[in-house]
């Protein structure tokens, strides 16, 4: 079966049609926070996010991006005082595969990336996977889940000491050139 499962892949990774180049893209949607234990309880988990990424297909499966997610209406809510407004900043590897004559394309995500928040700042990963459908050579739309983690050093030992995580379901439009 597994042999069955890479045959495929190989054979539609060969008939595949999609072109390198680079894009630029903009997409919308609605994050949730999870801090790991680091609050109790929380006001509000949700938040408005906005991704601006730019990269390069350098094949027609591969591509490489540069990714800024951007909270919006001042991040999530621990009171009615406190708000946690991340900053992240990415860069990641995208795996494509294409359907229907490269229209449908299926893609998984993994990355690194810098996080920011509340005076606090470091390393972070970023995975997802998403669904693009191409209009024309220049034009797609995609719909797309990423989760973004990282820690909260609150002993500063040097170590995370929670664990946490920015679920983010979006749309996104692409132009490529």
């Amino acid at each position: 079966m597994k042999f069955f499962l890479v045959l495929v892949f190989v054979f539609t990774l060969s008939y595949a049609d999609r072109d390198g180049g680079p894009y630029l893209g903009y997409g919308y949607g609605s994050s949730e926070y999870k801090s790991g234990g680091l609050y109790s309880s929380m006001k509000d988990e949700k938040a408005k996010a906005e991704y601006f990424y730019g990269g390069a297909y350098i094949n027609k499966h591969l591509s490489v991006e540069l990714g800024y997610v951007k909270l919006k209406d001042g991040g999530y809510k621990v009171n009615d005082t406190v708000s946690l407004n991340h900053t992240l900043y990415t860069v990641s590897t995208l795996a494509h595969y294409a359907f229907f004559d490269d229209i449908w394309d299926f893609y998984a995500k993994f990355g690194a990336g810098y996080a920011k928040s509340f005076g606090e700042q470091g390393f972070s990963f970023v995975y997802g996977a998403g669904t693009s459908v191409r209009f024309s050579e220049l034009f797609s739309v995609k719909l797309a889940y990423d989760i973004y983690e990282f820690g909260f050093d609150e002993t500063q030992n040097g170590s995370a000491d929670y664990k946490q995580r920015i679920y983010y379901p979006y749309i996104g439009v692409e132009f490529q050139f």
